[in-house]
């Protein structure tokens, strides 16, 4: 049963990011003809949408080309912008990690879990527990003193194995990529929820890697747990960089799926945050298209 509920998790995390990835995709291509429209006067002949466009300009109705030229450069905007403001932010964390990093632990972790590939683990010196995987291009595994500190032999090995999920999934990138999307078009509430439930997903696939890897779920439900308990786990991780965090999604859920892995429950999109966006999708593909004419 546990093996067919990771399948469903794999599937699940796959169609999230496919259903993300579409709906963003399918909208930048429009906003992309539209763009290209105004700035070369680009056209598509659709006899329908020139007959509707005809229609209403008789009967005097208003145009909505300033108020798409705005959602676009909008759109746009905030989508570099977030870019920027991520990987500038990521930039400085990394800076201030090798500032606080202990060699001698870090070479230690490298050469037990990385002995003959690139060190990728950098263990820095903070009283808090810190655990997550940073980057996209020169990504590395972040540890903090203060998780050493506080778990077990065993529940740092599952920490461990659970963040080299991360690592070899490339999944700060993954998530990059969906939450710029949910930022940039805010007016999509559902991408925002599919971000959402896509990082819980990842966090189950990464904590299942971790249980395979020791055989048990012993040590990373006692790292869940510890963490729960801990105020120092309630620590606010920078929202202006690239990472996938070990204790910041859904840690009740997934303490109660390692308790009861068979209980079916699974969290759900948010009904009103389809019945919002697909509409307004809608909508402005036909507003688009319209102007196009």
């Amino acid at each position: 049963m546990e093996k067919q509920r990771v399948e469903w998790w794999k599937r699940r995390s796959d169609r999230l990011l496919g259903t993300g990835m579409g709906m963003a995709g399918f909208t930048f291509v429009l906003m992309s003809m539209y763009a290209m429209h105004m700035l070369f006067g680009w056209n598509i002949p659709f006899d329908v949408l020139r007959i509707c466009n005809m229609w209403m300009q008789e009967h005097g109705w208003f145009s909505v080309s300033h108020l798409l030229a705005g959602l676009v450069i909008c759109t746009f905007v905030l989508f570099t912008g977030y870019a920027m403001d991520q990987c500038h932010g990521s930039y400085r964390a990394a800076r201030r990690c090798r500032k606080l990093e202990n060699r001698a632990l870090s070479e230690r972790f490298n050469q037990r879990y990385r002995p003959h590939d690139e060190p990728i683990f950098m263990i820095v010196r903070h009283p808090e527990p810190l655990a997550l995987t940073m980057g996209i291009l020169h990504r590395r595994i972040i540890l903090s003193e203060g998780l050493l500190h506080l778990l077990d032999h065993e529940e740092l090995e599952a920490v461990v194995y659970h963040e080299l999920f991360h690592y070899e999934q490339r999944d700060p990138l993954r998530t990059f990529l969906l939450t710029q999307a949910a930022f940039a078009l805010w007016f999509l509430p559902m991408l925002r929820n599919v971000a959402n439930h896509y990082k819980i997903s990842r966090e189950v696939l990464a904590d299942h890697a971790a249980i395979q890897q020791l055989g048990t779920p012993a040590g990373i439900g006692g790292a869940l747990l510890k963490l729960v308990k801990s105020s120092r786990a309630r620590m606010q991780l920078p929202s202006r960089m690239i990472y996938s965090s070990f204790a910041e999604t859904s840690l009740n859920y997934r303490i109660h799926r390692i308790i009861e892995p068979d209980s079916g429950h699974s969290p759900r999109l948010a009904l009103w945050s389809v019945v919002i966006s697909l509409p307004i999708l809608i909508v402005l593909s036909v507003l688009v298209l319209w102007s196009l004419v």
